[in-house]
């Protein structure tokens, strides 16, 4: 009879605790069921900033209102650059959303992976070019001018904004024309964002002149001596002549080959001493000036110094060319 009693006494416990472990199996179901979070992801997202976050990127459904929005809120890494793209899969998000949510209770519907694409201001090629051109055109503004682009600008994209450029000279050019390097600067919202560098060829044409035939050395030039043409300087020595009374009356100091541009250092002045001829040979201080005759030893022109002998001492003296009579010594 007593061991009937326990046996009963058993029964009831062991029912009662499996009753008990039935309710609380429900409960956890109805737990799970109400924590269970649902992510659709789009087929392709667009985003703006330098970070996205899940809400950017898929819909996110579940019972908890405020769990989900710290859900969507969650940062899933650093955005493509301006106009480039990304894809995303489910396990990225899962281990994104792993220190906030088991994966057990994550349920994706619709696609496997989105792309992701930065929203970004274009700008084209073609554009960036023409802005430069047009820089080039006002710092050539008065010459004859060609520009040709070294090669052709891709185009750029850029973080939304208000957006301002700038095209700057790079580097310090003493000649005319020829290879010009710039930068683009490009500025959102007054930050500078990129540089573009862009390589100029530019053509400068001027009137230059040029020997119609040979010019010997110390040939006289004269007027019938030179043509004038139009010509690219952007390869030719910065002191090219303009100006034909620059040369005319001038002596070469070398052979002029024919069709040959005229420098400045080609021709030099005429002397006006030749060697031979009598001079005047004078020594002045504040309250002294002596006077001798001589004779010049070498051609000399206005300002040189030359050798000249005294012809009275017979001494050789340096002096300087003041005019076609006159020599000064020190």
């Amino acid at each position: 009879m007593r061991f009937l009693r326990k046996m009963i006494s058993w029964g009831g416990m062991w029912a009662l605790l499996s009753a008990s472990t039935a309710l609380a199996a429900s409960n956890s179901n109805l737990v799970n069921d109400y924590e269970q979070v649902q992510i659709f992801l789009s087929e392709e997202s667009i985003v703006e900033k330098s970070d996205y976050t899940l809400a950017e990127i898929a819909n996110v459904e579940g019972a908890d209102p405020v769990f989900l929005e710290k859900l969507a809120n969650v940062v899933m890494g650093r955005s493509p650059l301006p106009g480039g793209s990304i894809v995303i899969n489910r396990s990225l998000i899962i281990t994104k959303l792993r220190p906030y949510i088991h994966s057990e209770k994550l349920a994706f519907g619709g696609t496997n992976k989105t792309t992701v694409r930065r929203s970004a201001l274009r700008v084209s090629g073609d554009d960036i070019d023409q802005a430069v051109l047009n820089h080039v055109a006002s710092e050539m503004e008065g010459n004859d001018f060609k520009t040709k682009l070294v090669s052709q600008s891709r185009d750029v994209f850029l973080p939304r904004g208000t957006l301002s450029f700038e095209v700057k000279l790079r580097g310090k050019y003493k000649k005319e024309g020829g290879y010009r390097n710039y930068v683009v600067e490009f500025k959102i919202d007054q930050k500078l964002i990129k540089k573009v560098p862009i390589r100029v060829y530019v053509k400068i044409y001027k009137d230059v002149y040029v020997a119609k035939d040979t010019i010997k050395r110390d040939h006289l030039i004269q007027d019938a001596d030179l043509t004038k043409i139009r010509k690219n300087v952007d390869r030719l020595p910065t002191n090219y002549v303009l100006d034909k009374s620059t040369l005319v009356g001038k002596i070469a100091k070398r052979s002029i080959n024919p069709n040959e541009v005229l420098h400045k250092n080609t021709v030099t002045t005429a002397p006006i001493i030749n060697s031979g001829d009598q001079v005047m040979i004078v020594y002045e201080t504040p309250n002294l000036r002596l006077t001798a005759p001589g004779i010049a030893m070498h051609k000399g022109r206005l300002g040189e110094r030359i050798s000249v002998r005294n012809t009275v001492s017979k001494a050789l003296l340096q002096a300087i060319v003041k005019n076609k009579n006159f020599v000064q010594v020190n």
